[in-house]
């Protein structure tokens, strides 16, 4: 059992305080539970974190952290766990934190993003990424500002002390507080965050304790379970072994911040060669000695090596396994046979990737079909789209055995969505464009379409507002631009060896 230096403070109760405004008439949410979740005086509070980051087990910081799991109870019961996750990034350069928590006190579907300027704390204000929280609001179909959700919780405000005495002062914070959202609602938040991590460092932080009110005996069988799910890597896995069809009797929930934590393993799987590393696991009862009604804590980091996110590419080896797998899949489709993905897949293949496959016959289209986003890996949406092309496009009929020896395959592999904060930046040939605009309405063009159509960066632009029904100069206004990469490579079915 490791042992905490508690540090003596008083307990000053703060209430659920309506949000101040600041000089400019912005929103600054203040701290709710100061004096009771940890020291109410800055000299105290400081004093506990300082003392707390001092006994960690962590002895040096990682650089490469991209994501991790903290827990958010009180300092005395979690505050030690916690603090070696903190640990683990101190003095790393973040330019924005996102801090995702579950609901504790409103139910509702989705995400709230803070609307606001900033948060408060007892060591001073942390600002908002107004700009970031507002992007993730207007392109995330289930996200929203739900002013009560953030009122009285306390799972981010409990983050923010630790953060602001390891981090040098000026980075910012985007606080969400998630209610009830599906698998593909997190991946896509997952994947609109890492559109913002192109322009800066981002840290992605999920605000969650583990079992809930079971024995000290059940919390160390279920937490080490719910661990092995996260290092796992797999959200899928996660999801189902921490539903609540599988709590056991006396168990309350695998873990508060279940979505939270499966949020931040899908925005860790986007990127390539992630680790994720168990820091620390304990229990309230290493703190408080009763073990009948406990509480379970964990702190999990997902480290990558040094990238460069405009830069990843798919291999030589990957494009010819890619190819591969498309001309087997479009076979097997018009064949009326059935086909299964090699049993060995390079990582790189294993990445969700938007992807587009492309059938021409004589060098004229045959049937394309893509897919902007994947819900599995690169190599499953490769097979599904070569099968689409050949048989679903609605342009043409289904390809048949006899044009099989005569077809030609182009896979398109898209990069991940980047931000786009300048229009100007769009370089024709190269960029593929999505714009979000108002009610919801969406367009995308691929790279391959303003050269097709002998456009200019202006026209291209113009194009992409009229796939989504805006009006031609709309990009000139408030809408969302996201850009994307295409790497684009083929193969004509002759080449092939029998």
């Amino acid at each position: 059992m490791r042992i905490l230096i508690l540090v003596s403070f008083l307990l000053i109760a703060c209430g659920g305080d309506s949000p101040a405004q600041d000089s400019s008439g912005g929103m600054l949410r203040p701290p709710v539970v100061a004096g009771r979740f940890y020291p109410g005086d800055s000299i105290g509070l400081s004093t506990m974190v300082d003392s707390l980051l001092g006994i960690s087990a962590v002895s040096n910081s990682i650089e490469g952290v991209i994501a991790g799991v903290v827990p958010h109870a009180g300092y005395v019961f979690s505050g030690s766990t916690a603090a070696d996750f903190y640990r683990s990034i101190e003095g790393n350069d973040y330019g924005v934190i996102i801090i995702i928590g579950p609901s504790h006190h409103v139910s509702f579907h989705g995400f709230s993003v803070f609307e606001g300027n900033a948060y408060l704390t007892p060591l001073g204000e942390i600002d908002v990424a107004t700009d970031m929280a507002e992007r993730l609001r207007e392109s995330h179909p289930s996200a929203s500002f739900v002013p009560e959700a953030h009122a009285s919780e306390h799972c981010l405000e409990v983050q923010l002390p630790f953060l602001q005495k390891v981090l040098q002062p000026g980075f910012r914070i985007v606080p969400i507080v998630t209610g009830d959202a599906g698998p593909d609602e997190l991946r896509y938040m997952a994947e609109l965050i890492l559109a913002e991590a192109y322009n800066q460092r981002i840290l992605v932080i999920a605000s969650s304790d583990l079992s809930h009110y079971p024995t000290r005996e059940l919390a160390e069988e279920v937490d080490s379970l719910t661990v092995e799910a996260i290092l796992n890597e797999d959200i899928n896995v996660f999801l189902e072994v921490t539903s609540d069809e599988k709590l056991p009797s006396g168990l309350a929930t695998f873990a508060c911040g279940r979505l939270p934590v499966a949020l931040v393993m899908s925005y860790a799987a986007l990127y390539p060669d992630v680790t994720p590393e168990l820091l620390s696991i304990t229990t309230s009862a290493d703190f408080s000695g009763d073990e009948s009604r406990v509480v379970g804590y964990a702190s999990v980091v997902f480290e990558t090596p040094e990238f460069e996110p405009s830069e990843w590419s798919i291999s030589p080896e990957g494009r010819d396994i890619l190819l591969d797998i498309a001309i087997a899949s479009v076979r097997c489709a018009v064949m009326g046979e059935n086909y299964s993905l090699p049993d060995s897949l390079p990582s790189e293949l294993e990445l969700p990737r938007g992807a587009f496959v492309t059938l021409k016959q004589n060098g004229q289209l045959r049937g394309c079909i893509g897919s902007m986003r994947s819900a599995g890996l690169l190599a499953e949406t490769v097979m599904r789209m070569a099968r689409s092309a050949a048989l679903e496009d609605p342009r043409f009929m289904s390809v048949t055995e006899m044009e099989l020896p005569d077809l030609e395959y182009e896979i398109s592999v898209l990069t991940p969505l980047q931000i786009l904060n300048d229009w100007h930046d769009v370089e024709v040939g190269t960029d593929g464009l999505i714009i979000m605009g108002s009610g919801g309405r969406s367009g995308v063009l691929l790279p391959q379409v303003p050269v097709e159509q002998g456009w200019n960066r202006e026209q291209f632009l113009e194009g992409v507002c009229r796939k989504a029904g805006l009006s031609t100069s709309a990009y000139l206004g408030d809408v969302t631009l996201y850009r994307f990469q295409a790497q684009v490579f083929g193969k004509d079915e002759n080449t092939l060896p029998e």
